[in-house]
């Protein structure tokens, strides 16, 4: 699976420094790599608080307000727990990231304010493989429209489109104007959603041919034996095989899908808050070839005996892994069917040749089948799957709505970080009020969270850094084959790193993952080491030098260093980019 980069460059949220080894001075401390005689950091137990965003609407939609935490029971599991933090956001969409003008310095503790939240923040994921142009006009021209009315600042949206690949169109950090050249891109890209939808009636073509033979088939039996022999043996064996080609197709293009969207819900993980990502589909199956099937048992039906034989594959489980690793990451989906309210997938010239129970339930089928998967998307997240409407600019205003105000809960696991799989369920304690939020996570260990951020920073340059790390370069030498040797500095303070006393010394225990990708190639290297470092006797200005040797091929690479103190569990982010070799000019 591959990620690449159209358009504007990049923009990363924090410009990370990438300076010379000299400039540490003599605040630099050698680090030693781990050895055998290690300390042990792992009886550390790394167990995250687990985040419950909340949407209360009374019996006609309306949202509910006002409401404490003791008004909420949270079960996870089936037990319940207890709300360790509550929070009635207020506005998180006017909520400013940290390091904008006016915030306190780093490691200042921020001022308590009623409502607060971490800010908003939304994705527009455009996937080609299930989107035509004709239905996504539309819903392109509805969210110029929305972002023209700057009820969402534009340097919050990412922009995905999806078709084989996953291709990054704006960045978080964009300006209006880059966000109208992505949509531009994207309108103007051929998709293929149609060839899907192409694909689908020509099946349904085939089939119906198939049904129209076997009737010739057996009235041609019926003149040499004076009895007629029932259609449907010969029918359903063929057509059956027909079905399966028609599954196996949608399927492959459903799991690319599936892939792509954990992909995103994976780099997303280093963004802090809330993430709303709006899925912009024509359709999306959970079951590809069912709405064929009733095709061929609305011709046949055969109950029991049909049902043995069907070569139809549920994706269930792989939808289920996608939203709960999207749950655990804090990513709600909201669906958006651009193919509103169109005609029905029969056209009027096609239902005379239809003949099993008319065409009206086969066309119920085919739009329950495009709706399913984009249900559960929403459901499971949170979110809410916008179905029947031909425009779609009150959506997108009450979608930024329920961004900005909703209940934040959080409590502490009881399992301890198990790695496991957890239902949650949020009521109103004696209020019959509609509540939504997402419905179960996956538990991760601190190495994947880790993993993922560090993919957050490498390819969408998200950065958070409270180690207040910084990067130093040393001299760039020829590693054969196309690439250089970097020996990359990386540096930490001192005084924000905890030594713990083994024998008769303080040591820490840092945890470093580099990983860098080549910008016309995406090839991606990665690496890590596990390092002890002894107190320095100036801890307080001291900043430790944790070394690396990169290999990193010719050209213009972006690289991601991810930094984890063993002890505490603090992690921090940092990414920036360098062009090296002959002609790649100076490095940036």
């Amino acid at each position: 699976m591959t990620l690449e980069s159209l358009g504007s460059s990049r923009a990363l949220l924090v410009p990370v420094l990438l300076m010379g080894v000299a400039a540490a001075g003599p605040a630099v401390v050698a680090a030693q790599a781990q050895d055998a005689d290690r300390p042990s950091f792992s009886e550390v137990v790394d167990v995250q608080l687990v985040n419950v965003e909340v949407w209360v609407s009374d019996n006609r939609g309306r949202p509910v307000t006002g409401l404490g935490p003791d008004d909420f029971e949270v079960r996870e599991d089936g037990d319940p727990v207890t709300i360790d933090f509550f929070n009635e956001v207020t506005d998180a969409v006017a909520a400013r990231p940290v390091g904008e003008p006016g915030d306190p310095e780093p490691g200042a503790e921020p001022a308590a304010t009623e409502g607060a939240a971490e800010p908003a923040h939304l994705v527009l994921y455009f996937d080609e493989l299930h989107l035509g142009p004709a239905s996504r006009k539309q819903a392109i021209e509805d969210l110029r429209a929305f972002l023209d009315e700057e009820r969402f600042p534009a340097e919050r949206v990412l922009i995905f489109r999806q078709d084989r690949n996953l291709i990054t169109e704006a960045y978080f950090g964009s300006s209006r104007e880059d966000l109208d050249a992505a949509l531009a891109r994207i309108e103007a890209s051929p998709g293929m959603g149609g060839q899907s939808r192409q694909a689908k009636r020509l099946a349904v073509r085939r089939l119906n041919q198939l049904w129209q033979d076997a009737k010739v088939l057996a009235s041609s039996g019926a003149s040499r034996r004076n009895s007629a022999p029932a259609p449907c043996g010969t029918f359903v064996r063929q057509a059956l095989s027909e079905v399966d080609i028609a599954a196996r197709t949608g399927r492959d293009r459903i799991s690319a899908t599936l892939d792509h969207l954990t992909t995103a819900a994976r780099f997303l993980a280093a963004m802090p808050g809330v993430k709303t990502l709006l899925y912009v589909s024509d359709a999306l199956e959970r079951t590809p070839g069912r709405d064929l099937q009733d095709f061929i048992t609305g011709l046949c039906p055969a109950g029991d005996r049909f049902r043995s034989l069907q070569p139809v594959e549920e994706l269930s489980t792989a939808f289920h892994e996608l939203t709960r690793h999207a749950n655990a990451n804090r990513v709600t989906i909201y669906s958006l069917q651009t193919s509103g309210l169109r005609a029905g997938f029969l056209s009027a010239a096609e239902q005379p040749s239809v003949d099993f129970l008319g065409a009206n339930p086969f066309n119920s089928s085919i739009r329950e089948a495009e709706r399913d998967g984009m249900a559960v998307l929403a459901d499971e997240t949170g979110g809410r799957a916008i179905f029947n409407r031909n425009q779609f600019g009150g959506e997108l205003a009450q979608i930024v709505d329920e961004m900005a105000s909703y209940y934040s809960l959080a409590y502490r696991p009881p399992h301890g970080g198990d790695r496991g799989e957890h239902q949650i369920r949020v009521r109103v304690r004696g209020r019959n009020l509609q509540v939504r939020h997402r419905r179960g996570y996956r538990d991760k260990s601190s190495d994947l969270r880790l993993s993922e951020q560090l993919d957050g920073a490498l390819y969408l340059g998200l950065v958070e850094n409270p180690l207040g790390v910084r990067l130093g370069a040393g001299r760039v030498r020829a590693a054969g084959g196309g690439k250089r040797r970097l020996p990359l500095h990386v540096m930490v303070p001192a005084a924000r790193v905890a030594f713990l006393p083994v024998e008769d010394k303080e040591m820490a225990q840092i945890r470093v993952l580099v990983a860098s990708r080549h910008a016309a190639t995406s090839k991606v290297v990665r690496d890590d080491r596990t390092f002890q470092v002894e107190a320095p006797p100036d801890r307080e200005t001291r900043l430790l030098d944790l070394v690396f040797n990169v290999d990193i091929p010719d050209g213009l690479n972006m690289v991601a260093v991810g930094v984890r103190d063993d002890a505490t569990r603090e992690t921090a982010f940092v990414s920036t980019t360098l062009a090296v070799g002959e002609g790649a000019g100076r490095e940036r």
